[in-house]
């Protein structure tokens, strides 16, 4: 926006300019030439300064009124519309333009939104159908003890599931609106040392090596329990992700003012056209058929460390593995 544009400087302009019009007047009609219509003049003058005044405010305000009748208009309901019409250059456009992008935000997290309880609908539809169809077909006929014990894993099984999705959902929520009350300085390294030997425990059963690095006494603010959760998100999919008797590398360290958390893989890596994807809710890549998953992890990784303040990248080649690479501000 143009300074000569703006209201501001346009009544500021008027203000001015109708000062030393009355002033010159007054000066040169009445006390220089003592002109016998000086009083005539200078209401004519006035007259026309005050139309100009009139002009300038009644622009303004028929602005202001079709800005807020075009706000009234719009609702949840067709978020798609937007200002139109606001040809000035002044702030009551900048007004209409800065509306206009909020309304883009608030449509993009509205359709988000929608297309979360979609996914999450679709994601619990599943194991539900399929537990009623189990049970269905148990009542049709008498089975053995061996068939209602393997009907009753499945079940488990199935039931697992929907309290993991269930879980991630609850943890995706939170991420949203987290309790800034709950927020307080904890030691980084501990939390990242408890991490690392608990996924020596989860690569156990894929003969997986699991080493780790650690700087001492890296210190953050945020919430332990919940970053906690979103690192190990990350390090059970670089074991998940491993092959058997592979390797899986845990470092933190300190740069300047950041907290540095690497996680690298020896995975067969994430394909190009999919890493801009992977944070995505309910995303699931091509490799990801036979590891169970809603595809939340990253997601809430992702999130919780937004709300860190601290920033996640993704380093990947094929037959090389992946790297997680986790920035945080320290305390």
């Amino acid at each position: 926006m143009k300074k000569s544009n703006s209201l501001k400087f346009k009544l500021f302009f008027w203000y001015i300019v109708s000062l030393l019009l009355v002033g010159f007047f007054i000066i040169l009609t009445v006390h220089i030439y003592q002109y016998k219509y000086s009083a005539f003049v200078l209401s004519v003058v006035f007259i026309i300064l005050s139309g100009i005044g009139f002009i300038t405010i009644y622009r303004i305000t028929r602005s202001l009124t079709d800005l807020s009748s075009q706000m009234r208009q719009i609702t949840s309901k067709n978020l798609d519309k937007r200002i139109s019409s606001l040809k000035s250059d002044d702030e009551i456009g900048e007004l209409g333009k800065t509306f206009n992008d909020l309304l883009d935000r608030l449509d993009i997290a509205f359709k988000r939104e929608r297309q979360f309880i979609a996914d999450v609908a679709h994601e619990m539809k599943t194991p539900i159908a399929t537990l009623r169809s189990s049970f269905e077909v148990t009542l049709q006929k008498t089975r053995t003890n061996d068939e209602y014990k393997k009907i009753i894993k499945d079940s488990i099984t199935e039931t697992d599931r929907l309290t993991t999705t269930l879980k991630d959902v609850l943890d995706l929520a939170w991420s949203e609106v987290p309790n800034e009350n709950l927020r307080a300085v904890f030691n980084l390294s501990s939390l990242i040392t408890e991490l690392s030997e608990i996924a020596q425990k989860l690569a156990v059963k894929k003969q997986i090596n699991v080493s780790y690095r650690i700087t001492p006494e890296i210190k953050i603010n945020g919430f332990r329990e919940k970053l906690g959760r979103a690192i190990l998100n990350i390090i059970d999919n670089a074991i998940k992700y491993s092959p058997e008797k592979g390797m899986v590398e845990i470092n933190l360290f300190k740069r300047d003012d950041k907290a540095i958390i690497a996680i690298k893989d020896t995975g067969s890596g994430i394909k190009e056209n999919e890493i801009n994807h992977i944070f995505n809710r309910f995303y699931r890549g091509s490799k990801s058929d036979k590891v169970f998953g809603a595809g939340l992890g990253l997601a809430i990784a992702k999130a919780t460390i937004n709300i860190h303040k601290g920033i996640i990248e993704v380093k990947s080649k094929a037959k090389e593995g992946t790297m997680f690479v986790v920035y945080l501000p320290v305390e």
